[in-house]
């Protein structure tokens, strides 16, 4: 038997994105939660899944709702993760909770957002593990927020050659460098000049 700890850092060292989920219970209130467990499964037809604890005081509204939406949320976003991450308070307090085209509450500022219809639900070992259909989806242009061992953190691009000349890289490398450069050329040519 696994240290629960130690399979959890383990687990921890995979990077995922950050998301909310949210629908609406039976009498139309809306519920909210962070997740790091989202994942696409289809393209044809599109699906996706998220697992949710089987302690979750939310598990009833998931099990019962015909649609969800999955947030995934935006490097700017850390403290709605925070809001949505506390267990039992009203997470919507003093926000708009107008619904997306699914039916499940909308938020904004999102990277992306699926509205998805509730196709199945399975058990696996201590969590539920809910798959739904895309009836829905928006992207927008922002960086997402990321999660790794614990903490936040942002995703942080390879510089490609457009971007080192327009820093003046390319001038101090001798003109070594071209918009079509790659990854191991440019590692290579950064490395002669440190050994400058």
């Amino acid at each position: 038997m696994f240290e629960p700890k130690a399979f959890r850092d383990a687990l921890g060292s995979f990077v995922t994105g950050v998301t909310i989920v949210t629908a609406r219970d039976a009498e139309g209130r809306p519920f909210g939660l962070t997740a790091n467990s989202f994942n696409s499964v289809s393209l044809d037809p599109p699906m996706v899944l998220w697992s949710l604890s089987l302690k979750s005081g939310s598990l009833p509204v998931f099990r019962d709702a015909e649609s969800w939406a999955v947030h995934v949320l935006a490097a700017d976003q850390q403290s709605m993760s925070d809001r949505f991450a506390r267990p039992g308070e009203d997470k919507f307090a003093g926000m708009d909770s107008a619904d997306g085209p699914e039916g499940a509450p909308l938020l904004n500022g999102y990277a992306a957002r699926f509205g998805c219809r509730a196709r199945f639900e399975y058990e696996g070992g201590d969590h539920a593990i809910f798959l739904g259909e895309v009836v829905d989806f928006d992207r927008r242009e922002a960086e997402p927020l990321i999660y790794h061992g614990g903490q936040y953190g942002r995703v942080m691009r390879s510089p490609t050659g457009d971007d080192l000349e327009r820093e003046g890289l390319a001038e101090r490398l001798g003109g070594e460098l071209s918009l079509t450069t790659s990854g191991k050329e440019l590692l290579e040519a950064l490395e002669a000049l440190a050994k400058r």
